[in-house]
């Protein structure tokens, strides 16, 4: 009895630490800022109690939708460029063919800078008076159809997207090579052997004995995009005219430039919920599929 008591206490003191650190660091959080999109306050003030006001303000706010629609264009423009490039890529390394070190190493650059400096470069490159894109469209003599890409509401967001994309494609790469390189060899090599090479290889080994992986990265893919904020923010600042106001920046204007904290809370309680939702939908969906 005093073994079993002693290996309870064990096992009990051995979880207290990761426990009390997951407690602090994401439950508290969370329904702290519960709690906090129930109150009215500006910082400044003293916090009044307002129900579900703050989430009616911000449900009829068309700045919200706006962001949430912007937010899905983002994920999603981000997620057709960088899932299928990022595939490409970490197949090419798995084949390992003369040079694959030196372009992995380039490939990799990116992700390793900060997304601030990324904003600040792609910036620079945009920039219709210092920039790299006005000279090369000129170049090719289509400089007459030449737009400021990010002051014009109708093209900024795209060309985020291409910064983004530039700027995280090379995780996406690393992961899939990673899961490339756990596949069983043996398998691979006796599909070969009964004639399963080219795009037949891709579609019917590769993919099925990579799929747990392929699941992982388009989740972690599309959530991370959800949450998108400083690159877009150095970029535009969710401007022109809103048009590249994401949700974190929204949540982020509310909250401490408005200093309308309860509703800079219910945008970040949304932003957990959809991320929520979108990673049990997709585990559910991706685990339906068969080959």
């Amino acid at each position: 009895m005093d073994v079993i008591k002693n290996k309870k206490l064990a096992i009990i003191m051995f979880l207290l630490p990761g426990l009390t650190l997951y407690v602090l660091l994401v439950l508290y959080p969370i329904v702290n800022g519960i709690v906090l999109s129930m109150y009215r306050w500006k910082t400044v003030s003293i916090k009044v109690f307002a129900g579900l006001d703050n989430y009616l303000g911000v449900f009829t706010d068309s700045l919200f939708w706006k962001s949430v629609k912007n937010s899905l264009i983002f994920m999603i423009g981000t997620g057709l460029i960088q899932l299928p490039l990022g595939f490409i890529l970490g197949y090419l390394l798995y084949l390992q063919l003369k040079g694959y070190r030196f372009f992995r190493t380039v490939y990799f650059i990116p992700p390793m800078l900060m997304s601030v400096a990324v904003g600040y470069i792609w910036g620079y490159i945009y920039s219709p008076a210092f920039g790299l894109l006005k000279p090369l469209m000129e170049s090719i003599g289509l400089g007459k159809y030449y737009l400021p890409p990010l002051a014009n509401s109708g093209t900024a967001l795209f060309f985020i997207i291409l910064a983004q994309a530039w700027h995280s494609t090379g995780i996406q790469m690393m992961l899939f090579n990673a899961g490339f390189m756990n596949m069983p060899e043996e398998v691979i090599e006796m599909s070969v052997i009964d004639g399963a090479v080219g795009w037949k290889k891709i579609f019917y080994i590769i993919l099925p004995l990579s799929w747990e992986v392929t699941t992982s990265v388009i989740i972690l893919q599309l959530t991370g995009a959800l949450r998108s904020f400083d690159l877009i923010y150095v970029m535009t600042g969710g401007g022109p005219n809103h048009a590249t106001e994401v949700l974190p920046i929204y949540m982020f204007v509310k909250a401490f430039q408005e200093f309308n904290i309860g509703y800079g809370a219910v945008a970040a309680i949304v932003i957990f919920i959809l991320s929520i939702s979108l990673t049990v939908g997709l585990q559910k969906l991706m685990k339906k599929e068969t080959f």
